[in-house]
């Protein structure tokens, strides 16, 4: 790999040809009132089945490998009302119709499952995402993290690192039928819309390839319909930092693609499209080869390009690359290399045409809570690490792991994690966790009451963290979060510090 190439990068930010944030700084605040808003769920049967009972199709296709069965029904919609009142108590909305059902993989087996709602017309969700109105919302259980903040916590370090979308969430209490059902976090589905993912959407039954396409990196892909999967046979080998190559058996190759298509044509083009493109990025950080796509966007030619960046900065949004690594450090996720990992890429005609990383989502694996840097030393996104299970080592996410042996990768991050310091982004999330936790301690004692999940370590066989394990409220379990994300940005300033 080419050493030296700091002039070069000099030059590029000089020049104002590479559009890397050098400066953003959000000024994003979460909201938080006296008390949490209400969602009421009644489901026109008055029935709770629709979620209690369901359990995702694809953890039954898995269980089936370990030789276990399940007789539970696949979620399906159910018609319901939803009515808000706010935290000031007073009505947000009042019955508007909607269907919901259980959402997520393996949180579908817990006994708090996390559910979809669907409205039958678009709405705003208490100011959620500048008030915008939408479909679809997500209510989060967060049944494993009994601190009950991870997923919002990530969410809210994207918003202080990241100019690009990640959902904006809030807390609330939930009823469903008049039976209290405990906290979750209110968050936005990861979907393409204006003013979520904002790429090229297909009008009518439109087959060009010129449009927008939502990916996740997904080890649940072998459960999809396969005419919105397809697999990406990586260039192998794959490094990590200190020069140890992943193993190809425990590589996730398999894409779901979550934006719609209308024909095959489409989903055959991005399988090909990727495929040429990682091996254009792997040519350029690998050998020093460097190629450019041609007009077809169908095959590989030689590119003028002088160095690796100068190759790759035509097809990737550089700077959400180098955002996306920098979270992926902090967060830790056991998910990193599995699944909920989202990329998209607009070939629209007002598209960038260049692979963005964004879209952060799924962690309450995270942030200290499994056995994955539980110390919060070292790297974690630029090793390779263990399956989900910690037996078996040797993997990564490839598209994390790919440029980190590079000079100018690596000059990036740290000067992104000069701003981060500079902006004193920890003392913000530990604040806020530590906020949160007293502002609503007796919603989350209302939780627990409802769910005796946290202290219950045996739910979650050996998944959880000897710390984390150790919690006995959702108090304990909060401060262990703050003391963790402290010990993680100390560990990250000895790699990335000036």
């Amino acid at each position: 790999m080419k050493k030296n190439p700091l002039f070069f990068l000099s030059v590029l930010l000089i020049s104002g040809s590479f559009l890397y944030s050098q400066n953003y700084k959000s000024d994003y605040k979460p909201f938080h009132g006296a008390s949490l808003p209400v969602i009421n769920i009644d489901s026109h049967s008055k029935n709770e089945d629709f979620v209690t009972k369901p359990l995702s199709y694809g953890v039954k296709k898995q269980m089936l490998t370990w030789g276990q069965t399940s007789s539970k029904p696949d979620p399906w919609y159910e018609d319901c009302s939803i009515s808000i009142t706010d935290e000031n108590g007073q009505a947000f909305m009042d019955k508007a119709l909607a269907r919901v059902k259980v959402r997520g993989n393996w949180t579908s087996s817990y006994d708090k499952k996390s559910v979809r709602i669907k409205f039958q017309e678009k709405q705003g969700m208490l100011g959620l995402n500048g008030g915008e109105e939408f479909k679809n919302w997500v209510l989060l259980s967060s049944y494993k993290d009994w601190s009950m903040l991870r997923d919002f916590t990530a969410q809210y370090i994207s918003k202080l690192i990241s100019p690009y979308y990640s959902s904006d969430c809030r807390l609330v209490e939930v009823y469903i039928n008049k039976k209290y059902w405990g906290v979750y976090l209110l968050a936005e589905l990861q979907e393409v819309s204006k003013n979520r993912i904002n790429i090229t959407k297909p009008k009518g039954k439109y087959e060009g390839t010129d449009i927008g396409y939502l990916l996740e990196h997904d080890s649940y892909y072998k459960y999809e319909d396969p005419a919105d999967t397809f697999i990406l046979n990586y260039q192998l080998p794959i490094k990590d930092i200190e020069g140890k190559e992943a193993s190809e058996k425990l590589l996730i190759k398999g894409f779901t693609i979550k934006s719609d298509l209308d024909s095959p044509k489409q989903r055959d083009f991005i399988e090909n499209y990727m495929t040429l493109l990682w091996k254009l990025c792997y040519e350029a950080a690998y050998n020093n080869k460097f190629y450019k796509f041609n007009d077809e966007k169908s095959a590989l030619i030689p590119s003028e390009a002088k160095d690796c960046l100068q190759c790759i900065s035509p097809v990737i949004e550089v700077d959400s690359l180098i955002c996306m690594y920098v979270l992926s450090e902090i967060y830790c996720d056991a998910d990193l290399y599995w699944t909920s990992f989202y990329m998209d890429l607009d070939l629209g005609p007002e598209g960038k045409g260049k692979l963005t990383f964004e879209a952060p989502w799924d962690f309450d694996s995270a942030l200290g809570n499994k056995n994955f840097c539980s110390d919060g030393k070292g790297y974690y996104a630029a090793r390779l690490g263990y399956d989900t299970d910690l037996h078996n080592y040797g993997t990564c996410n490839p598209w994390m792991m790919i440029f980190v042996s590079c000079d100018w990768f690596q000059a990036l991050v740290k000067e992104k994690w000069k701003q981060v310091q500079e902006a004193e982004v920890c003392k913000k999330i530990v604040d806020n966790i530590h906020f949160i936790s007293n502002q609503y301690e007796e919603a989350f004692k209302r939780n627990q009451k409802r769910w005796k999940n946290a202290g219950q370590a045996w739910r979650f066989g050996t998944e959880l963290s000897k710390e984390a394990a150790a919690c006995k409220s959702q108090k304990q379990a909060a401060d262990f979060l703050a003391t963790w994300l402290e010990r993680r940005f100390t560990g990250l300033d000895q790699l990335w510090g000036q």
